[in-house]
């Protein structure tokens, strides 16, 4: 198992062929991290974007573009986020990654029924977490993509977000539902429906809920708080009730904390890196190998 991001990227560096797309790349951040993920034999890429804007972005920062990152010139943020996703449907990148556009342009391009990277499965977005005194990576879902998640959907995003950190190396996915109690509260609708999804059981997956947070993570919370099973104290995927509280939960660990993040959505045809524009360098360097890992698996 992989226990943190230095680990994951030293992984992904085992992966052959790995190359990103990435649409409207010319932001400072982007660049740092696509030239680092280069030069540490992560990925190539091909940024479809406006050349004259990538090349002010690299006079400011003092940096040349090694031979391994392609340029596509255009302008349109539309035009280069569905060209960004035809290299990536076509096998001429592994990875799609959103640079510097709305995520609605993004979001179009990537889920178009006839051009896009959608499956049978849903999309969902997938954060993983490592915080300095954690001895393991956490997988948190859905905090980008699923607005107010029903039975069936919580389902298949537990799934994608096991198959996320299986591929890091987890022996088995410990999924814990998270809501603020661990009894069933018909004042608290996702409560009931945890404990119904965890009753029935979801194939594959060891779940346990509702349950908190800390009762989730810390052992001796869970010990204190007389919760026993699998799950306990020792949760590597969580699965929160709706977008608000994924969004909210990872956002407050990466602005507010000395944690390690990167996400990506999946259940596509290829890992999507989809972040905020806002996002720093070291974010997106993280994001990509642990995108380059999931479309290749872990060598390390």
């Amino acid at each position: 198992m992989l226990n943190n991001f230095d680990e994951i990227r030293r992984a992904a560096r085992g992966v052959s062929d790995a190359r990103v797309a990435i649409p409207m790349g010319h932001d400072s951040s982007s660049i740092k991290a696509l030239i680092t993920a280069f030069e540490e034999g992560i990925a190539s890429a091909v940024i479809v974007g406006p050349a004259a804007g990538i090349r002010d972005t690299l006079d400011e920062l003092g940096m040349e573009l090694p031979t391994g990152i392609e340029i596509v010139n255009m302008e349109d943020p539309e035009e280069a986020a569905r060209e960004a996703v035809r290299l990536v449907r076509s096998g001429e990148a592994s990875i799609l990654m959103k640079g510097l556009l709305k995520t609605s342009i993004f979001q179009k391009a990537l889920l178009d029924k006839e051009t896009g990277l959608r499956t049978d499965r849903i999309l969902s977005h997938v954060a993983v977490l490592h915080a300095p005194f954690q001895d393991r990576l956490v997988a948190v879902s859905d905090g980008g993509m699923n607005i107010n998640p029903d039975e069936n959907a919580i389902r298949q995003i537990a799934v994608n977000a096991a198959a996320v950190i299986m591929k890091l190396g987890a022996d088995k996915p410990l999924v814990a539902l998270l809501a603020a109690v661990e009894v069933p509260n018909a004042k608290m609708p996702e409560t009931v429906m945890f404990a119904k999804i965890s009753a029935e059981g979801i194939p594959g997956l060891i779940v346990e809920g509702p349950i908190a947070l800390d009762g989730a993570i810390d052992p001796e919370s869970a010990e204190i708080k007389g919760m026993h099973g699998e799950v306990a104290g020792r949760a590597n995927v969580l699965i929160t009730p709706d977008i608000a509280c994924g969004n909210i939960f990872v956002k407050g660990v990466m602005y507010m904390t000395d944690a390690e993040v990167g996400g990506l959505i999946a259940g596509a045809a290829a890992p999507v890196v989809m972040l905020s524009r806002s996002d720093k360098a070291r974010t997106k360097l993280n994001s990509l190998a642990l995108g380059v890992i999931v479309s290749g698996g872990c060598n390390g």
